[in-house]
């Protein structure tokens, strides 16, 4: 195995070349985008100070929306067990930091840094942390030597790796080994505990602790507003976190055969600002209600027209949705992107339908269907033929979304054990555990 100083210099040569590359883009972007060039800063390593740290302090990192909001329950855990502890979030995009400001309005939150290794080391001076905890599997080489540099240890949570990814890091394995720097992994399922362990993580540093998302079942949906009077008990479809050509080839199947009765929709887009193009495109369909947007709603909830189609171009909306919703799709599956979190509409007891590409989330696709609470659509016309059957059968949406929402709780207790998996490996100190 070549040494590790050889295998740094090439893979931080590699990211010298690539900023050049990217550097005239950079500059036009940050000279015409104010928030890339606040975003940009902040993952250079600076970024306002921050609240004063208290005897022990843990960063927790989640990449994006998706791995920010699944470390909630953990989050809660830790401030129930450490309530003397500095809890810090970091996330790498806007709106990875967008969710978790909204979410954790109680800490501090700040950008994850570039890695380069200057980045790297001013993140880590100004966040003075005594833990790090990153979600799912997140390697970062020059992050990861710069901590253990530092003497800090690092700790896997939620951790999963799919088979199309263990063959990439098996790959580079031998030339950069990042595996060994990382003192413990909790991983959702044994299939996964099994890949790391092939990839040379000591079977001691590998435990099996579940699934964090299925423990915001208790935490219940996001309250930003009362959903319910503007619902007013009418049937409600909420297309969840969906993506380019998803939307239209399921409104255009609904414009072709409008469903009986005062439907509502609701369409929240992966990426809110997408809802720009998205209304434009919308436009064009000749959907049988009006197309209104989130923000140009009254303040004061009232009840929507019959047939609306609500376009949500705001941000932190869809689990308040879900809990009025009648039943939902959830995106990313109708193209090959592998699928949404599909836990957060059966959390609510809300039957799903998804598409085909749900590679990201096999095992929670499989338990939802396994329950009968959620059902696969090859395309739009398909999906929308699935979801009025449901509403069609109200009684059969709610039993099957209750038996969704029930296979949940049989998987909750995550984020327990992931604390409890952190103590037996001396991550977190018993002097400032809360009796």
């Amino acid at each position: 195995m070549p040494p590790r100083f050889g295998s740094y210099f090439v893979y931080d040569a590699l990211l010298f070349f690539g900023g050049l590359l990217m550097f005239p883009w950079a500059i036009l972007r940050v000279l015409f985008h104010r928030k890339f060039r606040r975003h940009l800063w902040g993952r250079l390593g600076y970024f306002p100070s921050l609240s004063p740290k208290r005897n022990f302090s843990v960063l927790l990192h989640g990449v994006s929306v998706g791995e920010v909001k699944a470390l909630k329950p953990l989050v809660v855990e830790l401030q129930e067990s450490y309530p003397e502890a500095t809890l810090v979030l970091s996330s790498s995009t806007p709106t990875g930091i967008e969710m978790a400001r909204m979410i954790f309005p109680d800490h501090d939150v700040v950008p994850f840094p570039l890695d380069w290794r200057g980045s790297c080391r001013r993140f880590l001076k100004r966040v003075q942390p005594s833990l790090l905890i990153l979600a799912e599997l997140e390697i970062w080489p020059n992050f990861l030597r710069v901590a253990q540099n530092q003497g800090l240890p690092v700790a896997i949570v939620n951790g999963r790796i799919t088979q199309k990814s263990l063959i990439g890091y098996r790959r580079v394995q031998k030339w950069l080994p990042q595996f060994d720097r990382i003192a413990l992994y909790c991983v959702q399922q044994e299939s996964y505990a099994n890949r790391f362990r092939s990839l040379g993580v000591p079977k001691t540093s590998v435990v099996v602790t579940g699934n964090l998302k299925y423990d915001q079942v208790a935490l219940g949906a996001i309250e930003v507003e009362d959903w319910s009077t503007r619902v007013h008990s009418r049937p409600t479809v909420v297309l969840g976190s969906t993506h380019a050509s998803e939307e239209e080839d399921i409104l255009r199947a609904l414009s072709r055969a409008p469903m009986a009765g005062p439907t509502l929709w609701f369409v929240v887009p992966r990426h809110a600002d997408r809802a720009k193009a998205l209304w434009r495109d919308l436009q064009s369909i000749n959907l049988p209600g009006p197309l209104i947007l989130r923000s140009a709603l009254p303040l004061h909830p009232e009840p929507l027209p019959d047939h609306a189609i609500v376009l949500v171009d705001t941000m932190g909306e869809l689990g308040a949705l879900y809990a009025v919703a009648s039943v939902a799709f959830v995106g990313g599956s109708l193209i090959p992107h592998g699928g949404q979190n599909v836990l957060e509409p059966a959390a609510c007891g809300v039957p799903v339908v998804v598409g085909a590409h749900t590679g990201n989330f096999e095992e929670e696709v499989a338990l939802l269907r396994g329950a009968g609470a959620l059902r696969d659509a090859r395309d739009g016309p398909a999906v929308l033929a699935l979801m009025t059957t449901w509403l069609e059968n109200p009684r059969s949406a709610v039993d099957c979304g209750l038996s969704g929402q029930k296979a949940l709780l049989h998987y909750k207790g995550s984020s327990e054990r992931t604390v409890a998996a952190l103590q037996r490996a001396n991550l977190l100190p018993s002097s400032l555990l809360h009796e």
